[in-house]
């Protein structure tokens, strides 16, 4: 039997089934991100392990949270920064077991901080996930990189809390933040912060001072402190407590902004 050349030529078109649809047919809704699950903070690497349902951590047995409930505190790390600072917030917020902590860079390529501890950053900008605290550590120079500025503006206004010790304090600055504030300043800033960042005010006098949501350090000792008032608000006082007495640090609960030492 012929075929009509015309039915064979239509044969031949190409028809994408995926272009058929009943007359009337609703279609398909977007399908959304099923939710994680993780093992709560508890001192082990087990809780950046991710799950898809329900049930018990398959390394310590502990009962898996839903990921979103977990606080995501990242430390902001560069070439750069001061190991007093880094290491302090992130000693901190690790033993403290009330978040999941963990270092943010401009790369997830090893770097060596102060040029005597290579680390891997656990994320690269893009990458990080959304924070409730934002930790920008002390160091050197990182208020000139635009790319690192204008994520820390995003991430910041997103944050429940944001930490910046000594000169974090500039790049704040630089990302449109702290516009007027009084910043407890070291040697450096005193001499150098007018330049780095004009719309600041510069008191030696200050180790520790809290604006709303931002907590702002002088030191690493300082840090301790921001630290320990935003553990409090994310798992109690007897939780910065108990981390502060492991620690070794005296810790005075609910101080006031602007106390000096």
């Amino acid at each position: 039997m012929k075929v009509p050349a015309l039915v064979f030529a239509l044969a031949l078109v190409p028809f994408p089934l995926a272009s058929v649809r009943q007359e009337g047919a609703a279609p398909h809704a977007p399908e959304q991100a099923a939710p994680e699950y993780v093992c709560p903070p508890c001192g082990a690497e087990c809780h950046f392990t991710t799950y898809r349902q329900p049930g018990g951590c398959g390394v310590c047995g502990m009962a898996l949270v839903p990921l979103a409930s977990v606080p995501q505190v990242g430390v902001l790390v560069f070439p750069e920064a001061t190991l007093s600072s880094s290491l302090t917030v992130l000693a901190a917020f690790a033993s403290a077991n009330v978040a999941r902590v963990f270092t943010v860079a401009d790369t997830a390529e090893p770097m060596r901080l102060a040029d005597a501890l290579e680390i891997r950053p656990q994320f690269a900008l893009g990458e990080a996930p959304a924070l409730d605290v934002l930790v920008v550590p002390d160091g050197y120079g990182l208020w000139d990189d635009a790319l690192v500025v204008e994520w820390v503006g995003a991430a910041a206004a997103k944050a429940r809390a944001v930490i910046a010790v000594g000169r974090g304090a500039v790049v704040l600055a630089r990302a449109g933040l702290l516009a007027g504030e009084r910043v407890p300043a070291d040697r450096f800033l005193l001499e150098r912060g007018a330049e780095l960042a004009p719309g600041l005010q510069f008191d030696a006098t200050l180790a520790f001072r809290r604006t709303d949501n931002v907590f702002l350090a002088r030191d690493a000792g300082s840090a301790l402190d921001a630290c320990l008032g935003v553990i409090a608000e994310l798992g109690g006082q007897p939780r910065a407590q108990q981390t502060a007495a492991a620690l070794g640090h005296a810790w005075k609960a609910g101080a006031e902004p602007g106390e000096t030492k």
